[in-house]
C-alpha cells in the first residue's frame, strides 16, 4: 500500500515538474520571440501625398498584422492564429451612425419651440430698488469719495500682500527643489536611469533603416535653425539618414523605410535593473511624497 502511495506521489511530482517546465518554456518563448516590424512613410509637400504602412509579426507569425494609410484612408487587418480582424465593415458602421445622427437632428428641430416668457418684477425687488435709490440720494459727495478711496487702498494692500506671499512661496519651492536635486541618492538614481535608458534604446535600435529628408522654409534663417537642431541628433541617426536642406524654396519631402526587431526581454531587463536599484526605489518614494 505504501509503495502505491509513493508511486502516485512520484507521478504527481513528475506531472507538476512537467507543467512547470512547460510554463517556463512558454515564458521563455514569449520573452525571446522577436516582434518583427517594417514601417514605411512618405510625404511630398502636402497631406494628400502622405502615405504609410506598418507590418508586424510575433511568435513565428502566430500574431501578425498590417496597417496601411493611402489616399486619406486607413485600412488594417490583424490575424491571431486562425482568427482575422479588419476594418472592412467600418464604412457601413459610419454610414449607419451618420443616418441615425441626421434623424436625431431632424427630430430635435421639429420639436424645437421658441417660447418667450414675460419679465416679471417681484415686490421684494421693487422695495430693494426704492431703498437703494433713497440711500444714494442721502449720501453726500464726500462720503462716496471716502468710500472709494478706502476701497482703493484696501485693494492695493491686498495686492502687495498677495504678491509678497507668492514670493515667499516661490522661495520655499526653490529651496525644496534644490534640496531634492542635490540629494546624492537622487543624483545616483538619475544617472542609473540615463544609463539603462541608453542601453534600452540600443537594443531597440532598428536593424535596417533608410531615411531621406529634404526640407526648406520661406526664410533661409529658419532653415538654418532647423538644420542646427537636426545636427544635435545627427550623430545618432546619421548612419541611415540623409538630410538635404533647401535654402531657396519652401519644401518638405520625407521618405522612411525602417525594419527592426523588438523582444519583451529588453523591457524586462530594464524594469529589473531599475526596481532592484536602491537609489531608484528611494527616489521614487520621495517623488510620490514630494509636495510643493
Amino acid at each position: 500500500m505504501l509503495h502505491i502511495i509513493l508511486l502516485i506521489l512520484k507521478i504527481i511530482g513528475f506531472l507538476l515538474l512537467g507543467i512547470l517546465a512547460l510554463i517556463l518554456l512558454l515564458l521563455f518563448i514569449v520573452l525571446l520571440s522577436p516582434l518583427v516590424y517594417r514601417a514605411k512613410f512618405s510625404f511630398d509637400d502636402g497631406l494628400d501625398s502622405m502615405e504609410g504602412s506598418v507590418r508586424f509579426s510575433w511568435l513565428m507569425h502566430l500574431i501578425s498584422g498590417e496597417l496601411v494609410y493611402h489616399e486619406g484612408n486607413l485600412t488594417w487587418h490583424i490575424r491571431t492564429a486562425w482568427k482575422r480582424y479588419d476594418n472592412s465593415d467600418d464604412s457601413n458602421i459610419k454610414e449607419a451612425h451618420k443616418s441615425t445622427k441626421d434623424k436625431k437632428e431632424n427630430t430635435v428641430k421639429e420639436r424645437t419651440v421658441i417660447e418667450k416668457k414675460p419679465e416679471q418684477k417681484t415686490e421684494e425687488k421693487t422695495k430693494y430698488e426704492k431703498v437703494t435709490d433713497e440711500t444714494a440720494d442721502r449720501s453726500s459727495f464726500f462720503e462716496r469719495l471716502y468710500v472709494r478711496w478706502k476701497s482703493f487702498l484696501e485693494k492695493i494692500e491686498y495686492t502687495f500682500s498677495k504678491f509678497y506671499d507668492k514670493i515667499k512661496s516661490l522661495k520655499r519651492k526653490k529651496e525644496r527643489l534644490n534640496a531634492f536635486l542635490q540629494n546624492k541618492s537622487h543624483q545616483n538614481a538619475f544617472h542609473r536611469t540615463v544609463k539603462e535608458t541608453k542601453r534600452l534604446l540600443t537594443f531597440l535600435k532598428p536593424k535596417k533603416a533608410s531615411v531621406d529628408l529634404e526640407f526648406g522654409f520661406s526664410d533661409p534663417a529658419h532653415t538654418g535653425y532647423a538644420l542646427a537642431g537636426i545636427s544635435l541628433i545627427y550623430p545618432v541617426i546619421g548612419e541611415y539618414t540623409e538630410v538635404r536642406p533647401d535654402f531657396d524654396q519652401k519644401v518638405l519631402k520625407i521618405y522612411a523605410d525602417v525594419k527592426g526587431r523588438i523582444r519583451l526581454v529588453y523591457g524586462l531587463v530594464f524594469a529589473w535593473n531599475m526596481i532592484w536599484d536602491k537609489n531608484v526605489r528611494t527616489t521614487y518614494r520621495h517623488i510620490r511624497k514630494f509636495r510643493w
